[in-house]
């Protein structure tokens, strides 16, 4: 994260989900931890599309905080 930081400045985006849903069809893959909700993939790209943009900045640590900038934009 710092690395990011250095070379971006205040410009950056991190997002840092949790679990992310989305496998491509037939995939399996192991569960997230229990009572853990998983980020839809959309979400995840809609963030950081945004952060490409400039219109995000930060740190968005979580599911739930990525879905809630997700949803903001």
């Amino acid at each position: 994260m710092s690395a990011v930081k250095k070379d971006f400045g205040a410009s950056a985006l991190i997002l840092q989900p949790g679990i992310i849903a989305g496998a491509p069809p037939g995939e399996i893959r192991p569960p997230g931890p229990p009572g853990m909700t998983p980020v839809a993939v959309e979400a995840v790209a809609k963030a950081a599309v945004a952060g490409a943009l400039g219109q995000k900045s930060g740190v968005v640590d979580g599911n739930d905080a990525i879905a809630a900038a997700a949803n903001a934009l």
